[in-house]
């Protein structure tokens, strides 16, 4: 049988008790259920967020992050059902019902409340401040956190309607409206006060915790950068004030211009000492050249005290002079005072210089004539020279000290440079870490107040008091039992179908003991009168006795009947009732026919065309090597009569069988029942049975096959159907066109 939609439709129609009753069943069970159930009234509000498009101050962040503002959205949904916030909210309706002096309908109910004072015990009452709702949460939340084992902490966490945590989240449902900034927040209750004040307080406690977590988030981070930039603040200032120190205490003013000036008077007074180096060698020089022309009573002469006083006047007044003038004085006083003494001294070089030349013309004046003028000149040439040469022998001395003066300048403000750039950069450190913490500080400042206004939530939509319930589930519970009913009964039927082990069809006949299926029997239900079972079975009986027929004319011509064995793997299969209904139908068509059988029933056929032969079971079989060995009796003179001879052996798992006799065998027939398994104990028999027959291949006779199987064979079934189920049949199968008759 093919699983197509016809198949699934009679498979169904076959559990269509149990298909009804249970859906019914399991609808009533709810609808019993149900009928006490209270009425449910639903309240709304309506919060303005202002995440998505709502004002900013930070003017440099335009656009829109669709993933931050789903984000936070998250976040502010699950805020609104955190176990904090709901915490909050069953304790304060809790207090606001203790708090009330008497029944207050906008708040609660009369049936509520007095079923709150039966279960509130007298030590909690006492903890209520009539009128004050604040001061009863207070002493309400010290009593709770106090331990674990109180009424309040118990009435919070387990399971009443009205206060638990569990209750209430399973109440409370809250989504946002499309891409808006609006968020519903939906609460249901028994009781039209309580659903309404739950909605109230609700509001209230998250839209406090949403901005006491925005805000105190925003003011740690204010308060961080705060402290990060007042200690960057000591830093800077301690920096400064060792540089301050180091520049004190060296005498700094600006180093790097005090270096450069230093550095341009060290370059100008390298020159000026080699032209003075120069300048007193090249006199040094020439004075030696004149000496050397000059005779000896005139070298003793140029000796003399008095022109070596003026000389040695002279090189003290030229090396005051060169002090003066090659100092590195950065006072401006002496500075000036030093000039006003470099022109006097100059003045008293010139009265030096004057004199000795006057002293030493006076000298060679008394000594010598008018023949005697070139020795003047060299006299006067040597004057010139030792002047210069005294000048530059103290311009010299001068510099060598001055030069050392240098060097320890340099050897001081070499240290310096380097301690300098240290403090310097260990300044700009600091003043970078100080202007990146006061940005980040303003910055954080400016989250602050953007985050404060954001965290404004606005409740537009004030829960309102409602005066209808909601309309009833019952129906839809009932509805929906019943279809779980009818689905549950459905899906075990199908897997118990598909799942079932039985041979059921010729096809998994075929494929369970790998034999070809010859015929199938249908069982026979004689209550039914739907199905002319007379007519099938007469089709089954056709279909069988057709094969053995048509295998009689495969036999080569002899005087020999053609031998068909019949046995089975179990009892009770069937085959004596589907021999008794073949021979008849053999002898109606004048075959003659021997019946070799163990069982002695009384087949109740008659006539010449039938003789019955019955045998013994016993161990005797397996020596059975023909069928004429089974006429113990000699009953039958001639096997050549009959056109056929059924041979019906017993089961071959229990009883033994003519092994012999089995390969002489024509032509052999398995009989097993469709309703039955086929376990390897049947599979092993017939194993053996093949094994030890040399005969042909059996093939299966498939006895007690489900009615709608046989429409396989002889196609619909003779039943008397109404015109609307053969329309419903042809649309199962999907035959829109299928006609009865070749069309006109």
């Amino acid at each position: 049988m093919k699983f197509n939609l016809l198949f699934f439709v009679r498979l169904l129609l076959r559990h269509i008790a149990l298909l009804l009753l249970v859906p019914i069943l399991l609808a009533s069970l709810v609808f019993y259920l149900t009928q006490d159930q209270p009425k449910v009234f639903n309240s709304k509000a309506r919060v303005y967020t202002g995440i998505a498009s709502g004002s900013t101050i930070e003017l440099d962040n335009t656009k829109l992050d669709f993933r931050a503002t789903n984000t936070a959205y998250d976040n502010l949904l699950n805020l609104i059902k955190a176990r904090t916030t709901i915490e909050t909210v069953g304790l304060k309706l809790f207090s606001q019902h203790m708090s009330l002096d008497s029944v207050d309908t906008k708040i609660i109910s009369r049936e509520k409340y007095d079923d709150l004072m039966e279960i509130v015990p007298d030590d909690v009452k006492a903890l209520s401040v009539k009128g004050d709702i604040e001061k009863t949460f207070e002493n309400f939340k010290r009593l709770k956190e106090s331990n674990h084992s109180n009424f309040i902490y118990e009435l919070i966490n387990l399971k009443h309607p009205d206060y638990s945590i569990e209750k209430i989240i399973g109440r409370i449902s809250v989504r946002r409206i499309l891409s808006s900034d609006f968020v519903d927040i939906e609460f249901e209750s028994e009781d039209p006060a309580i659903c309404q004040n739950t909605l109230l307080i609700l509001a209230e406690v998250f839209v406090r915790l949403n901005a006491d977590i925005k805000v105190n988030q925003s003011d740690a981070v204010v308060k961080y950068f705060e402290g990060q930039l007042n200690t960057s603040t000591k830093h800077l200032r301690s920096a400064e004030d060792e540089l301050l120190d180091f520049n004190r205490t060296h005498n700094i003013i600006n180093y790097y211009e005090q270096t450069k000036h230093i550095a341009s008077e060290k370059e100008h007074f390298e020159l000026e000492y080699q032209k003075v180096h120069i300048a007193h060698y090249a006199a040094k020089a020439v004075l030696k050249s004149l000496e050397s022309k000059l005779k000896t009573h005139e070298k003793k002469r140029l000796s003399s005290e008095g022109i070596l006083s003026l000389r040695n006047k002279l090189a003290d007044v030229n090396f005051e002079i060169s002090m003066k003038t090659l100092g590195v004085e950065t006072d401006s006083l002496k500075q000036v005072q030093n000039a006003k003494d470099v022109v006097a001294l100059q003045q008293k070089a010139a009265e030096l210089e004057a004199d000795l030349s006057q002293r030493v013309d006076q000298l060679y004046s008394t000594d010598y004539d008018e023949k005697t003028l070139a020795s003047t000149d060299i006299l006067s040439d040597w004057l010139e020279n030792t002047v210069a040469f005294e000048g530059t022998k103290a311009q010299l001395k001068v510099m060598d000290e001055k030069r050392l003066e240098f060097e320890k300048l340099y050897q001081v403000f070499s240290p310096l440079g380097a301690t300098m750039k240290r403090l310097e950069r260990k300044i700009d450190i600091a003043e970078r870490e100080y202007l990146s913490l006061l940005h980040s500080l303003g910055l954080a400042k400016l989250r602050q107040q953007n985050v404060e206004l954001k965290s404004n939530l606005k409740l537009i939509e004030v829960p309102f008091f409602p005066i209808n319930p909601k309309p009833s589930k019952r129906m839809l519970l009932v509805i929906v039992a019943g279809m779980a009913g009818f689905i549950l009964v459905t899906f075990t039927v199908l897997v118990l179908e598909f799942l079932d082990g039985n041979l059921n069809t010729a096809a998994r006949a075929e494929d369970k003991i790998g034999l070809k299926v010859s015929s199938i029997f249908p069982v026979i239900n004689e209550k039914s009168n739907k199905i002319d079972f007379e007519y099938l079975k007469n089709k089954a009986i056709n279909a069988i006795s057709r094969n053995i027929i048509l295998n009689q004319f495969k036999k080569e011509k002899d005087d020999r009947p053609v031998v068909n064995m019949f046995f089975s793997t179990q009892d009770a299969e069937g085959k004596t009732f589907i021999c008794q209904h073949l021979i008849a139908k053999l002898c109606e068509l004048d075959y003659k026919m021997l019946h070799v059988t163990y069982d002695d029933y009384d087949l109740n056929l008659e006539g010449p065309y039938y003789q019955k032969l019955l045998y013994g079971v016993s161990d005797q079989l397996y020596k059975i090597s023909t069928v004429e060995e089974l006429d113990g009796d000699k009953a039958i003179t001639d096997f050549g009569y009959f056109d056929f001879v059924i041979l019906e052996l017993p089961s071959i798992i229990k009883n033994p069988f003519p092994v012999k006799l089995a390969s002489t065998m024509d032509y052999t027939f398995l009989i097993t029942r469709a309703n039955r398994a086929w376990g390897e104990a049947d599979k092993n028999s017939l194993a053996l049975f093949n094994e030890a027959t040399t005969g042909p291949e059996p093939t299966i006779i498939l006895n007690g096959v489900k009615v709608l199987e046989m429409e396989t064979v002889v196609g619909d079934l003779p039943k008397k159907r109404s015109l609307i189920r053969k329309w419903i049949k042809q649309i199962v199968q999907f035959r829109f066109f299928t006609k009865k008759a070749v069309a006109k």
